[in-house]
């Protein structure tokens, strides 16, 4: 049966109704389909978020926490020093290193100091000149022995060949209880200076310097010298003015001579001074107690003068047991310019440090009194150590305590010549 126009437009509008229902309704499902992955991309991103700042929160805790807990050591240990601390134990601390560090800087800026002395390497003969029985003598190792020289230098050249020695002095040192004893060799004494020449002792500095001088002490008295000091009295004077001066007591005759002998100073070497102008205890300055040391027209001639010499290095090192650090670079800075020495520097700085411990224990004169006379010998007048081997064995008696010690065959050599001079 044939369908009219009417039915089949209604067909087909029920077929395109269909059609749209259908496209609506998985237009619907693909919708459904969007928003649930966007919900759960959302759902993902905020937990994501929630995660991340439980994460930083508990981080932030955690560091809170250290810092409390760093927090709280420091304390405990700040109450724990608190409790430990005391002022007086702190003041000494700090003084401590107050004290380490001004002695480093001292000890630097003497080390500095050290390279102004005037160094002297000694030849080897000085060695020779030693004896084989010194060299084995082991008393004798346990001491240091240094020659002491105080020249009258106008022109300050201490090592100059017209310089002969006013001073003469052995030091010796015991290494293990820090005694000295200071042991004057009269500039007068007839002696072997060198190359079978008996002349006074004092003439072996001006022949060939304390090279010599010491080779002429080493072979006439049985030591073992290698090392020796010189100074001369511009440098003696300037140390004890560092160290603030010295107190002596001084006769009047005493006193009229100094100020002849500063007067003399003056016109040599232009060193100022103030006269003397008292007697008895008196409180001299460095030039004052120079001229004192000089002093040889009184009472006693040379032999007192070598005494004042002793008493004047006495006080001096008297001064600088009791000087402060200051003082002794002052010291040191005023004299070791005007030094002449084998010492090196280590050697130099050991005895400065030393100084505060060292003890001047005993002061004597060589020749002794009771083993000496005056003779005329080559046209001079001398001292003579009659005999020198009684005398050597009186040095070795006073300086090491060897009360039996028996000279070696040079010194009988040369007590034999000497006397001959006087039999």
């Amino acid at each position: 049966m044939a369908k009219n126009r009417g039915e089949i437009e209604k067909e087909i509008l029920i077929q395109e109704r269909l059609g749209e229902e259908e496209d609506y309704e998985e237009y619907a499902r693909r919708r459904d389909a969007r928003e649930g992955f966007r919900t759960r991309k959302r759902i993902e991103a905020e937990e994501e978020a929630r995660q991340r700042k439980e994460f930083e929160r508990r981080q932030k805790l955690s560091e809170e926490q250290s810092r409390r807990t760093q927090n709280e050591r420091r304390i405990r240990a700040y109450e724990r020093k608190k409790k430990k601390s005391h002022p007086v134990r702190n003041f000494f601390l700090a003084l401590i290193v107050l004290i380490v560090a001004v002695a480093t800087a001292g000890m630097l800026y003497m080390r500095s100091l050290l390279h102004t002395v005037n160094s002297v390497e000694l030849e080897e003969s000085v060695q020779s000149s030693i004896s084989r029985q010194v060299r084995d003598d082991k008393t004798m190792e346990g001491y240091q022995n240094i020659a002491l020289f105080g020249v009258d230098s106008r022109e300050q050249d201490l090592l100059g060949g017209d310089n002969r020695s006013d001073t003469i002095m052995i030091c010796s040192i015991n290494k293990k209880s820090g005694e000295v004893k200071l042991v004057s060799v009269y500039r007068d004494t007839v002696l072997d200076i060198g190359g079978g020449s008996f002349r006074k002792c004092n003439a072996a500095y001006a022949y060939g310097g304390p090279q010599q001088a010491i080779e002429m002490l080493n072979s006439n008295l049985d030591l073992n010298i290698t090392d020796f000091v010189t100074v001369g009295f511009e440098g003696l004077a300037d140390t004890i003015d560092a160290l603030g001066g010295i107190d002596l007591e001084i006769t009047e005759e005493e006193m009229e001579y100094m100020n002849s002998y500063m007067d003399d100073m003056y016109y040599e070497i232009g060193t100022e001074y103030e006269e003397v102008t008292d007697y008895g205890m008196q409180h001299l300055s460095g030039i004052q107690a120079t001229a004192y040391c000089r002093i040889r027209y009184t009472q006693g001639d040379d032999f007192k003068r070598a005494e004042r010499q002793r008493t004047v290095l006495n006080l001096t090192l008297q001064k600088a047991k009791e000087a402060n650090p200051l003082q002794l670079i002052s010291a040191a800075n005023s004299v070791l310019g005007k030094v002449a020495t084998s010492l090196d520097t280590g050697e130099l700085l050991l005895l400065i440090l030393k100084a505060k411990t060292l003890e001047l224990t005993e002061t004597s004169g060589f020749p002794s009194e009771e083993d000496r006379m005056f003779a005329t010998i080559n046209g001079e007048s001398c001292v003579v150590p009659y005999y020198l081997t009684t005398n050597v064995k009186t040095l070795h008696s006073v300086l090491f305590g060897q009360e039996d010690y028996d000279p070696s065959a040079k010194v009988r050599e040369n007590n034999d010549i000497i006397n001959s001079y006087v039999n």
